[in-house]
């Protein structure tokens, strides 16, 4: 189980030294609008239906907004 997760440990770090640490500042806010802006996007087009008594008409969206959104965030705040 050890080397499992040391495995999981190991490709974790090197996914994040080359997709978000050696990134450039203007390459990070890039991102990072540009994933908050699609978040918003999406969320629109989630509040969008026939049902207008509740305010979520499609959760799938709504969580792939959430998810996007988070992503942004993070690459946004990541120094």
């Amino acid at each position: 189980m050890n080397k499992i997760c040391g495995a999981i440990q190991n490709l974790w770090n090197e996914f994040y030294n080359t997709c978000v640490r050696n990134l450039s500042d203007r390459t990070r806010l890039i991102i990072g609008v540009s994933c908050v802006v699609a978040a918003m996007v999406i969320f629109i087009f989630c509040t969008k239906g026939k049902d207008k008594a509740g305010l979520i008409n499609n959760w799938f969206l709504f969580w792939i907004s959430v998810i996007v959104m988070i992503v942004g965030v993070f690459y946004l705040t990541v120094n």
